[in-house]
Parts: structure tokens; sequence; C-alpha cells
């Protein structure tokens, strides 16, 4: 079996998979459940409006695919991680630096680590410096601090709905939800799981 990696988001270890005719969202934790199956639009609406990259890799086993995808994720978090110096988030030095300092700590945030959805590193330096003397001693920069906290919380959020509406595309319910049979679908697997048997009259 051939697999196509048409697309992928390196920050989540997501990629849109094509296996002969058919498209996989293909993300954490790697279960075929949590592999929907998309329609043949969803790689350019992925590219074009939901911040993945184009991709032409392919493979022979679902195992070398993850693993790849994986790989890309560890690869872009040590690689953003190394840009910022590891004592800038220590609370020490943010109490003694100076105003100028300060500000580009937050232009960083800002102008490089929001954009680029680095939220994590975005968000311990914005703690740092919440937390820290910075605020009483330059108010105009906590209050700027506590924006950024703020924008950095809403950007984290609408990437990963973007994520989550691409798997909303899944095929394999399209045809239950024209017929109004989604939530139904949904209760009868619910009562599947909660029995542990598939016919109703299991104790």
């Amino acid at each position: 079996m051939k697999l196509k990696l048409e697309a992928v988001s390196a920050p989540y270890g997501t990629g849109i998979v094509r296996t002969d005719r058919t498209l996989r969202l293909l993300r954490p934790p790697y279960t075929l459940q949590d592999c929907p199956i998309l329609p043949e639009e969803s790689v350019e609406d992925a590219i074009l409006r939901l911040g993945f990259s184009a991709a032409e890799k392919e493979f022979t086993t679902w195992e070398e695919a993850i693993d790849f995808l994986n790989q890309q994720a560890v690869e872009w978090h040590r690689v953003l991680g190394k840009d910022i110096p590891e004592s800038i988030p220590n609370s020490d030095i943010i109490d003694v630096a100076p105003e100028e300092i300060l500000t580009a700590f937050l232009e960083r945030v800002e102008t490089d680590l929001i954009p680029r959805q680095v939220f994590d590193h975005a968000e311990n330096v914005l703690f740092a410096l919440l937390t820290s003397s910075a605020p009483r001693r330059y108010p105009a920069l906590g209050g700027r601090a506590m924006e950024l906290w703020r924008r950095n919380k809403a950007a984290r959020r609408a990437a990963e709905s973007a994520m989550s509406e691409v798997a909303r595309h899944d095929l394999r319910f399209e045809s239950l939800e024209k017929h109004g049979q989604a939530g139904r679908s949904a209760k009868l697997a619910d009562d599947i799981k909660r029995r542990h048997c598939v016919f109703a009259s299991c104790p």
C-alpha cells in the first residue's frame, strides 16, 4: 500500500494522507477513530485557510507516516525552542531587566511567537513577566503583557478550532447526517460501549 502525504501541520504532528482515492486526516493519537475520511477539497482548504503546508512525501506503511509526523512536531518545537534563551522566563532576570529589554520580549511575543503558533513559549514569557515586579515598575508594559496573554489564548483556541474543523468533514458520517441519523448513531454507540455488547438484551 502506498501512502502519500499531501498537506502537513508540523506544530500538531498532523497530516492529510491519500491512500488510493481516499483522503484521511492523520493526527494524534493516530487511531482509526481519530483519522476521519475527508472530501477532496480539504487539501486546498487546509493549505489556503487553515495553516497547513503542502507536502509531497510517500510512505509504504502507516507507521512510517506516523513516525514522520511525530518527527516534524518534535523538530518544529526543538528549533523554535532554541530561538528563545532559557533565561527569558527567569523571574530574577526580569526583575532587574530595563524597560527596553522587557519591551523587546513583548515585541518578540507579539510579532514572532504568536504568529508562528509557539503558544507555550509565549505563555511562559508572559507569565514570567506578569508575575515579576515589572508590572509595578512599568504599568504600561504590564497592561500590554496582559493583552498579549489574552491574544495568545485566543490564537491557541483558533488554531485548535482549525484542526477540529478539518476533522468535522469526516465523510464516514455524511450519509447519517443527511438522513438525520447522526445523533441516533452516536447514542447507539454509547449504549453498546456501556453494555459491552451489540445486542440490546445483554445484561
